[in-house]
This record gives structure tokens, sequence and C-alpha cells, in this order.
């Protein structure tokens, strides 16, 4: 089965009935046969696709499989999706950074170094020592 679906392939929504489906894939097969093409690189590969989109469409059978196989795509899709929307809220400036600072060993806070004040406070230090 190709990246696209069947019904992408005929060029057809998903509610069409089969005499619109047997219409596109008549107007597909003249358009891409390699008798009345004037570009017939790809063609060959693209009349199968076609040929093989109705086939699986024309069937009831096989197209309720394909649909089933759809919407489960887009289920997955849309799961990924929100996973990744979940994920990405972390960094969005409306909800805060998740706060990891207890010390699960001894259930104690831990506090944050702050650099800076701390090298003020030693080169303050340092200074005093040497005018003293």
């Amino acid at each position: 089965m190709s990246a696209r679906s069947f019904y992408q392939v005929l060029g057809v929504p998903r509610n069409a009935s089969s005499i619109e489906i047997r219409a596109a894939f008549v107007r597909l097969v003249k358009h891409h046969h390699p008798d009345h093409a004037r570009n017939a690189g790809e063609l060959p590969g693209r009349l199968r696709e076609v040929q093989l989109a109705y086939r699986c469409l024309s069937d009831s059978s096989a197209r309720m499989a394909h649909d089933k196989a759809i919407e489960e795509n887009e289920r997955l899709h849309f799961a990924r999706q929100r996973r990744v929307r979940e994920r990405l809220q972390r960094y969005d400036g409306r909800r805060p950074y998740p706060q990891h600072n207890q010390d699960n060993s001894q259930g104690r806070t831990r506090h944050k170094v702050r650099w800076r004040f701390l090298l003020v406070a030693i080169v303050s230090v340092i200074i005093l020592a040497r005018l003293v």
C-alpha cells in the first residue's frame, strides 16, 4: 500500500459512491495509460497504483477493511499529536516548569545555589582580607 490512501489516489471523498469511484478510475486510467500519456517515465507505477486503489474500493469488504485501517491510523496519529502537545506545554509560557526541588532520600528541600551571589561574597571576603 502506498503512503496515500486509496481515496487520495483516485481523488474521491471517503463517502463516494461506486459510480463516482468507477468514473474516477476510468478518467485516471485514460490519463495515465502509456498510449495516451506524453511523459511515460513514471506512468506504469502510477497506473498500477490507480488499478490497485480501484480493486480495493470496488470490493465492499476490502473497502471496509481499508476504511478501518484509515480510522486506526488517524486515531494513532491524533494520539501521537496529543502526546507531543502535552510534552511541549511545559515549554509554553502559560504553564510553569515542573518543580523538582525535593530531595527524595531525606525529604528536605534542596536550595538552589546562586553562583553570582556566591562569587560576589567570595571576592568581598578576599578584598576584606587584603585590607586588614
